[in-house]
């Protein structure tokens, strides 16, 4: 009873609206708000996306393909441009490789030409990476044109600047070089003769006097001023009785170098052992007594005793009695030149003097002991 119930109701209500509609009232529809919203919010979403492709892709779309000429035009600018052929480094794209079989192969490209013009989409889709392809090949092609200019300039300046750096410590090296050459061929002269001077001493030592000799003349060779070699020279050959070459090599050094005392001092002992007492008095002459040392005091005293010259004896033995006081020889050779004089009792003092220092000879004393007996007879 109940369903049969609701169900008359419902039909009371049907009947009630559609009375009521009939009768002028106006029933408020209801509307979906959310489904409204969403519909607006989709139409404004594509005039966006619409004016964004329109404010952002290229404007010009409706452009042709480029023609055989244009081509190569652009290949041409870009072979006066670039030394090399652009298309070998340039970047691969399907349009450079269709314009390569198209200049290659004319029918080709009429046939291309026809599949474009009977095909309008894809004849979009050609424009389009004609488009994209055509300023991209020219930005490459100036790009690579330009990074080649900077590259070359670069270079020609890095290698201006590395040439004018070489060159210049060049010129400076050898500058220095010749310095250094320089005074590495003085410092080797220098070694060299010093290597020498001792190899020809040490062989003086052994007894080798003939390499000592060819030591010594090579260094008077290079350097005849060398005192000290000169010395040995002159000694080895002394030392081998070789007079007459000790001699020689003495006097070319004194014609040399006048100066040098130990020259004339070992002349003068060759010459006193030739006889030669006046010229051993100008060698040892009264310019070098400030130089003069023991050696020179004795051989300018035998000299001047064996030539008569008692006098200059006397000056030059007195001055070895102060050098040597406790020698009886010098004071013994004072009382001969004192006798030869005639000072008799100086002579006789000096003789006396002489005796009791001891240490003379047979000989010297024999002379000094007769000069005393002779002596006191005369005083």
């Amino acid at each position: 009873m109940s369903v049969i119930n609701n169900m008359l109701k419902n039909i009371e209500q049907r009947e009630a609206k559609q009375v009521n509609i009939e009768n002028g009232i106006i029933v408020k529809p209801v509307y979906d708000v959310r489904n409204i919203a969403f519909k607006v919010s989709v139409i404004v979403i594509m005039l966006l996306v619409i004016y964004a492709a329109y404010v952002f892709l290229p404007a010009s779309t409706k452009t042709l393909p480029p023609t055989i000429e244009q081509i190569k035009n652009i290949s041409a600018k870009t072979d006066v441009l670039v030394d090399k052929p652009p298309l070998e480094k340039a970047p691969s794209t399907t349009y450079s490789a269709t314009n390569d079989e198209q200049l290659s192969h004319p029918s080709t490209q009429n046939k291309a030409v026809v599949n474009i013009q009977q095909k309008p989409g894809e004849q979009l889709m050609v424009e389009s990476e004609v488009q994209q392809t055509q300023p991209a090949i020219a930005k490459g092609l100036a790009n690579k044109t330009e990074n080649d200019a900077l590259a070359k300039a670069s270079d020609t300046e890095n290698t201006q600047d590395v040439s004018s750096d070489i060159t210049k410590p060049e010129k400076k090296s050898l500058q220095n070089n010749v310095m250094v050459k320089s005074e590495a061929l003085v410092k080797s002269e220098q070694v060299i003769q010093a290597e020498l001077l001792t190899g020809a001493k040490q062989a003086i030592q052994f007894g080798l006097y003939d390499e000592a000799i060819s030591d010594l003349n090579l260094i008077l060779m290079k350097s005849p001023l060398h005192v000290e070699a000169r010395n040995l020279l002159a000694g080895t050959y002394f030392k081998q009785q070789d007079i007459n070459s000790a001699q020689l090599v003495l006097q070319e050094g004194i014609s040399l170098n006048a100066n040098v005392l130990e020259w004339r001092v070992m002349l003068s002992k060759i010459l006193i052992m030739q006889g030669e007492y006046d010229v051993v008095l100008q060698l040892l002459s009264e310019e070098f007594e400030s130089q003069a040392n023991l050696e020179f005091w004795v051989l300018q005293g035998t000299a001047a005793q064996s030539a008569s010259h008692h006098q200059k004896a006397l000056n030059s033995f007195k001055h070895l009695t102060q050098l040597q006081p406790s020698q009886a020889k010098w004071w013994l050779a004072l009382a001969t030149s004192k006798d030869a004089l005639g000072e008799y009792l100086d002579a006789k003092q000096l003789y006396k003097v002489a005796l009791d220092l001891g240490g003379l000879n047979t000989a010297m004393t024999q002379h000094a002991l007769q000069r005393l007996v002779a002596l006191k007879e005369v005083v």
